[in-house]
């Protein structure tokens, strides 16, 4: 047998070792020794003792004490969570989905500038077809509100509100992206309904007496200031404040086009309101000829493409550039409500027939112009929509 000490042999009965002097009555040799299975002596006898340490640790642990610290530390942590968790699919979130419909869309707008050269173009007549049923509404409306004399209120509603609500349906279909939230829309259907509405009217009431009483009605002055600073500029205004106020900071308010969208829903609102107001002392050929043009939207267009605009740069820091885009979307609405309005006020001023049938006759071409601009445009910005 060997010593339990120093591992030097020593005879089978010798009570103390030769070599270290260490006692031996504990030791025992491989014909005492009891196997724990076939032919595999108990371990801690007969080996070098550094040896017995390693290989009871090993017995003990099954492992290295490195690997146990691992995997202990993983279960505590997390770090491996069961199997069937892990094989669950994981929830996207909504930022997830945007960016895959960002990613769709740039991987569509790539493959069309690769192959636009080789994609065939659909027939001009299919092309020219939105562009030529403006057209026809436009004259038809018009031409329809210069012969109709019907009294009737309820197909006089239905002319002057029916266009106005499909335009929103549309408007509100082209932003593909992230659909704007229903609650947030009829919010601002609302506002512009009766908040700008009403707020527009005092406003009005009280400018249009203090320039009554300057200048003297059916003059082209009274005419400009009538159009640009009593109808144009408090409208627009007042129908910018509602849009600001209920949409600016909204969470939902984060694609470019959603300016667009939140503009042209505030000034509908407006727009189906007033002509009702308009109807109440009028008859069907008023309707007819607001139907004709529908001016609100139109500029309304204009504004939510610069509003969206402003968002992007206050997002980005720049607070000075975003408040001059905001500015220069109420100013391209104001110039375009106010330029249609004074040919439409100074035609009913005029005394001459010709004169006024000129005017008529531009006015019907203002109008085509605006809506084929409008159409052409808002397509083109739902078309460049991009994240805030």
């Amino acid at each position: 047998m060997f010593c339990s000490n120093c591992g030097a042999e020593v005879g089978d009965s010798a009570k103390f070792c030769g070599i270290c002097g260490a006692p031996q009555i504990q030791a025992r040799s491989y014909a005492q020794q009891q196997p724990l299975s076939e032919g595999r002596p108990q371990q801690g006898y007969g080996q070098q003792p550094h040896q017995v340490n390693a290989q009871q640790q090993q017995q003990l642990n099954g492992q290295m004490p490195n690997q146990i610290n691992a995997q202990q530390q993983q279960q505590m942590y997390g770090q491996m969570p069961q199997q069937p968790y892990m094989n669950q699919p994981k929830q996207k979130s909504r930022t997830d989905y945007i960016q895959m419909q960002l990613q769709a869309r740039y991987e569509q707008q790539q493959a069309y500038a690769q192959n636009k050269n080789t994609v065939k173009k659909q027939p001009f007549i299919v092309r020219a077809l939105p562009y030529i049923l403006i057209v026809v509404l436009t004259l038809g409306f018009s031409i329809a509100a210069l012969f109709t004399e019907s009294d009737r209120m309820d197909l006089a509603l239905a002319i002057s509100c029916v266009p106005g609500i499909v335009l929103l349906f549309l408007i509100y279909r082209m932003d593909r992206i992230e659909p704007e939230p229903l609650p947030l829309m009829l919010k601002l259907f609302l506002g512009g309904g009766f908040l700008a509405t009403l707020s527009a009217i005092i406003i009005e009431f009280a400018v249009g007496g203090v320039i009554e009483s300057i200048f003297e009605p059916n003059t082209i002055v009274y005419c400009f200031l009538e159009a640009f600073v009593v109808a144009a500029l408090t409208e627009e205004l007042c129908k910018y404040a509602v849009l600001k106020l209920l949409s600016w900071k909204s969470p939902s308010f984060n694609f470019r086009f959603d300016g667009v969208v939140y503009s042209t829903a505030v000034a509908i609102g407006f727009e189906v309101i007033e002509n009702v107001l308009y109807l109440a002392e009028s008859a069907v050929g008023t309707a007819l000829a607001r139907a004709a043009f529908p001016g609100h939207c139109v500029f309304g267009i204009y504004m939510g493409y610069y509003y969206g605009q402003a968002k992007t740069l206050e997002l980005d820091g720049d607070i000075k550039g975003s408040k001059q885009m905001r500015k220069k979307g109420i100013i391209t609405a104001i110039l375009i409500h106010g330029s249609y309005d004074f040919i439409c006020f100074l035609s009913s001023a005029v005394d001459d027939d010709l004169l006024q049938l000129v005017l008529v006759l531009v006015l019907t071409i203002v109008m085509v112009i605006l809506n084929i601009t409008a159409y052409k445009n808002i397509n083109k910005f739902a078309s460049e929509d991009s994240h805030v």
